[in-house]
């Protein structure tokens, strides 16, 4: 039986997250050409310099409301190659609704979970562009692969959020003794 506080602080939450993430995605959209930018800059110099792709240059061009259609292109060898990335990289407003709807978290932790889930997601978006832009043409050719990455990037702020933020509750669990 469900305790009747129990679905007021559900609600509660719910009620937060749905404030918090219409304004966050709409100011990471908004900043989406800024943050493509740097995506652009760490994707390209590991492209590069690490596996040899001739990159010559590489842009963000925004587009759509609040930039919801900007397209990534870079400049291989003389080829636009683009890569649209809205999709990809909203995980991260997500997350941080997430993080900042959660009750009882100190300010410290919930410093320390924004600042490490925030950086396995931009190693996330980092990896899928140097993945996209290197095996574009042949992931192009299994339309599972896209729709299964594009899946893993929807869900993962809500894993990162359940790993971190509840980690101590995870780890409590499952060293119960099963005979209590």
């Amino acid at each position: 039986m469900v305790r009747s506080h129990g679905i007021r602080d559900l609600f509660l939450f719910c009620a937060k997250f749905l404030v918090l993430v219409a304004p966050l995605t709409a100011l990471w959209w908004w900043l989406l050409p800024h943050y493509g930018w740097l995506l652009i800059q760490a994707g390209g110099g590991i492209l590069r310099f690490v596996l040899g792709v001739p990159i010559l240059a590489g842009r963000i061009d925004p587009a759509g409301i609040l930039n919801t259609a900007s397209v990534m292109i870079f400049d291989v060898a003389g080829e636009e190659v683009k890569a649209k990335i809205t999709v990809v990289i909203t995980n991260v407003p997500v997350y941080w609704a997430l993080i900042f709807a959660t009750p009882q978290i100190l300010p410290r932790r919930r410093a320390l979970i924004l600042l490490g889930g925030s950086a396995l997601l931009v190693a996330g978006h980092i990896a899928f562009i140097v993945y996209a832009i290197r095996f574009g043409s042949a992931v192009g050719a299994a339309s599972q692969i896209p729709t299964a990455v594009v899946q893993v990037f929807i869900t993962l702020p809500f894993l990162l959020w359940i790993i971190l933020a509840y980690w101590d509750k995870l780890v409590g669990a499952f060293n119960e003794d099963p005979k209590e």
